[in-house]
Order: structure tokens, then C-alpha cells, then sequence
């Protein structure tokens, strides 16, 4: 028994850790709009609850592109951070618990949880720790028109810890494993566009005349 409501039971060789254990929490920031000169020669990706689209599915894991950027300046005068790739983003504020990996360095809102992490953890296997929390966020959320998730509670997240050599092969297993479902997903939607092609068809020749539907019928 992990002593976690939402985790259960887990292998007795495995941990069960406080993620800013096994990785370092930041909160992103979105530099004063009032001083222009922040918003200039942007090339800094930002991601923002603009972006969240890209990860609402669970499909997609890694982020590479923002609606907006900031500059350096923007960075250097105020506390939103350049994180590195390999960061794993969690939205914790209206769109609450959709969460990706930076593949390249970016910045974020402050709408984010954001953590690097340490040898310890594979950001892949944190991702699918986080895609597997919904039952928790829902737990932590306070507000109702503003749903938020406070950094404090944030700063309460667990997660199991197995060797790396285990997480790296969970990793493996859920990637084939989702596509494959993707694989299925395909080719489920091709079979039901033919067969509306086919219901389309054949209303098509019975109105028509061109099917005898008299025996069919009768």
C-alpha cells in the first residue's frame, strides 16, 4: 500500500516521493505589459494557456511552438525563468492538469507548474505520472469559476518512483502501446467514412431506381 488514496497499491520495491524531490518546482510569469520595451525583439517561446490546445487530446507530448514570445529583457526584469528542455509543464489555473514536455528552452505564464528534473526521474515518466492525476487535480482545485490548483498544493504532488531502468521501459510500453490505440483510432474513422460513402451511395441508387428494393421489401 503506497498510504496514497489515489496511487493504491504499487510494486515493494518501488518509492513513493514528493515530486520536488526528485525535481525542481518553478512558476512561470508574464512580464508588466505596461513597459513595451519587455514585448520587443521577442525570441524566447512563452508558453501560455493559449497554448494548451496541443495538449488537451494527450496525444501530443512535446512542446516546440507558442502563440507568443519574450524577450530577454522581459526575462531580466521581472520572474518568469528560461527553463530548459526537458521540463515537464503542468496547467494548474482554468485549464487545470494538462501537462507536456519542453523540447526545446522556453518560459511560461504563471498559469504553469513547470519542473526539471533530476537524475532520479525521466521527464517522460513524470508526464504520464501527470496524465495519470485526474482524480487528484479534481481533489485540489479550488474555485469555481476560476479554477485554480495554488502552488502549495502543488508543492504536495507525490509520485511512485521505480528504478530508472523501470521507468525507462514503462515509458516504452506506454509509448508503442498509445500507438498503436492511434494506429486503431485510423483505421476505425477510414472505415466509417466508407461506410458513410456507402450510405450515401445506396440512398442515392434507391431513390433513383436503380436498386430493385421490391423483394427486398415485400
Amino acid at each position: 500500500d503506497s498510504g496514497i488514496e489515489w496511487l493504491g497499491e504499487i510494486p515493494e520495491h518501488w518509492g513513493v516521493f514528493k515530486i520536488k524531490h526528485v525535481a525542481s518546482l518553478h512558476s512561470g510569469h508574464t512580464p508588466s505589459r505596461q513597459h513595451p520595451e519587455y514585448w520587443e525583439d521577442c525570441t524566447i517561446p512563452w508558453f501560455s494557456l493559449a497554448d494548451v490546445w496541443q495538449i488537451r487530446d494527450g496525444i501530443r507530448e512535446y512542446l516546440d511552438e507558442t502563440k507568443e514570445k519574450i524577450s530577454t529583457l522581459g526575462i531580466q526584469k521581472s520572474s518568469a525563468e528560461l527553463l530548459p528542455a526537458g521540463t515537464v509543464v503542468v496547467s494548474r489555473t482554468a485549464s487545470v492538469g494538462f501537462s507536456g514536455i519542453m523540447s526545446v528552452p522556453m518560459a511560461t505564464t504563471q498559469d504553469f507548474a513547470n519542473w526539471v528534473c533530476g537524475q532520479k526521474i525521466m521527464p517522460e515518466y513524470l508526464l504520464y505520472v501527470f496524465r495519470s492525476m485526474g482524480e487528484e487535480f479534481k481533489r485540489l482545485i479550488m474555485g469555481s469559476t476560476h479554477k485554480t490548483i495554488y502552488m502549495p498544493d502543488v508543492a504536495t504532488f507525490v509520485t511512485p518512483l521505480p528504478p530508472l531502468h523501470e521507468q525507462n521501459l514503462i515509458v516504452q510500453y506506454v509509448q508503442k502501446k498509445k500507438q498503436d490505440i492511434e494506429r486503431l483510432k485510423s483505421a476505425v474513422s477510414l472505415s466509417i467514412a466508407k461506410l458513410e460513402e456507402y450510405r450515401t451511395a445506396l440512398i442515392s441508387a434507391a431513390v433513383t431506381g436503380k436498386i430493385d428494393v421490391r423483394k427486398d421489401v415485400a
